[in-house]
């Protein structure tokens, strides 16, 4: 557990202050097929604008991206496709603003893009410090940096700013939106109409499911603080990095959550052969190769701490069908999952029991992570241990169609901030795979650090020969693989 100051302190009491206000999203019988009205905020959304209440200064959810326009595509045609979506994704184009009873809201602001004098580069939505920047030489990189590393002010500013420069064939767009506006769920809709230059519509609506009537909702919350308590948020949950139990008080625990901090992130590509024969894995354990990939996260965090029983926190779409991207931002939930991993079970069952273990706690994905902890803590409980996040995600341009004639491609910016002592992703475009790893120096010890991604690669690598083999023998290959020292990514 990381130490706090005493500003942090500060910014963590506010959230006990805050906490009590966290109560499930009510909906009247049949509002699953009521467009929810632009301004209004979700239950995830309000959750994360308390998050940034905290610490406005934070970017610590600014999220940057770099899209390269080949082919045909001209500097105009994609500053045309960006003012489209500035016009349609009213998300994107909006300010929050509180009134006296504390509740935010969205409201709608005129901005416009502007050129610089050579008509070379374009910006929408840029900080004033930045928005004078005109050239076209500048380094894109180092400018996609610093832009994603300036925090928003969300009550003045709008949660997107747009670089556009370059020539034609050959333009380039920094793109950096606050988490707030977006999820992955939003990608399609927001990357889309970049791509395209048209506007695609809300076309995955119909996919989404519908929000639970009042009684249903309430129930299912009840049966998520149940599982809560009997799981991840039971009393006798250690740290993982550390081995040790908690030992403050369950009510100075809510004084000292995880922190944010600056971070490191490496990354590196998983073999797709590899990934070929875990697909085949997953068939015969009866999982989807997504959960499996969870497993191996939590065989990793095995593998990486020595902790047999540990929690992992996964994010997880909760956007529902009236839940327009254009109209609602950020949807996204957290999942705490328990592992418990036997090292003399073999490797096939202990994928079994990690699948049981993430549908388990997938059943509750519908009811928000705040209105949990709200819960936990009115019954006395503590909060929760949480120092590792997995995630198996989509890439933000992976089932966006291209044209041939003007291809596009994304790479994204590191915000310099690890929200978790450690996290996992493996992240997947519509051709390959690579994991990421973000880790908190001074908090994840170095050697752990170092090995990560090679443990994370060799898993996939060696699990589909070894499912009948115990995870101890797994585990034992896997440390002349990739051993304690020596190891660089």
């Amino acid at each position: 557990m990381s130490a706090l100051t005493e500003a942090r302190l500060t910014l963590l009491r506010r959230r006990i202050a805050h906490a009590g206000n966290s109560e499930p999203a009510r909906s009247a019988p049949g509002a699953e097929n009521t467009p929810v009205p632009f301004g209004e905020f979700g239950i995830a959304e309000r959750r994360m604008w308390r998050i940034y209440e905290l610490d406005p200064e934070s970017v610590s959810h600014n999220i940057g991206l770099v899209l390269e326009f080949g082919g045909n595509r001209t500097l105009r045609s994609v500053v045309d496709s960006a003012e489209l979506l500035v016009e349609r994704f009213g998300v994107l184009r909006s300010v929050v603003a509180v009134d006296d009873a504390g509740t935010p809201k969205r409201r709608a602001v005129s901005r416009t893009g502007s050129w610089n004098a050579s008509g070379s580069v374009w910006t929408w939505g840029l900080p004033e410090t930045a928005a004078t920047e005109p050239t076209v030489d500048a380094d894109v990189d180092a400018l996609a940096t610093t832009l994603t590393r300036t925090p928003f002010d969300l009550l003045a500013e709008v949660p997107l700013r747009l670089r556009v420069s370059g020539s034609d064939g050959n333009v380039t767009m920094i793109l950096v939106v606050h988490h707030l506006a977006v999820d992955d769920t939003s990608w399609p809709l927001l990357l889309g109409t970049l791509v395209s230059g048209s506007w695609p519509g809300d076309v995955a609506a119909d996919a989404r499911p519908g929000t639970p009537d009042p009684v249903a909702a309430t129930a299912a919350a009840e049966n998520a603080v149940r599982h809560a308590l009997s799981t991840w948020a039971a009393q006798d949950i250690r740290y993982p990095l550390t081995g040790e139990l908690p030992t403050e008080s369950a009510a100075d625990s809510w004084l000292s959550p995880m922190d944010d901090r600056e971070g490191t992130k490496v990354a590196a590509p998983v073999a797709a052969d590899s990934l070929t024969a875990f697909g085949r894995v997953a068939a015969t354990v009866g999982a989807t190769p997504n959960a499996l990939l969870i497993g191996v996260c939590s065989l990793a965090s095995y593998a990486l701490t020595g902790a047999a029983d540990h929690v992992l926190v996964v994010p997880a779409d909760n956007r529902r069908r009236a839940q327009s991207p254009q109209n609602v931002g950020y949807c996204g939930n957290i999942i705490p999952m328990r592992f418990r991993i036997d090292p003399d079970a073999t490797v096939e069952q202990a994928l079994r029991d990690a699948g049981s273990v993430i549908y388990g706690a997938m059943e509750h994905s519908g009811t928000d992570f705040g209105p949990i902890l709200t819960a936990l803590r009115q019954q006395g409980g503590r909060f929760p241990v949480i120092e590792i996040m997995a995630s198996v995600r989509p890439a933000p341009l992976r089932g966006i169609a291209q044209p041939a004639e003007a291809p596009v491609t994304c790479r994204s910016v590191f915000n310099g901030i690890a929200n978790y002592p450690l996290s996992i992703a493996f992240e997947a475009d519509d051709d390959s795979t690579h994991v990421e790893v973000d880790h908190q120096p001074g908090i994840v010890p170095d050697g752990m650090a170092d090995r990560a991604t090679a443990v994370l690669t060799a898993l996939v690598d060696l699990i589909p020969t070894s499912l009948h083999h115990t995870v101890s023998a797994l585990l034992e290959t896997l440390a002349e693989r990739v051993p304690q020292k020596g190891i660089t990514e």
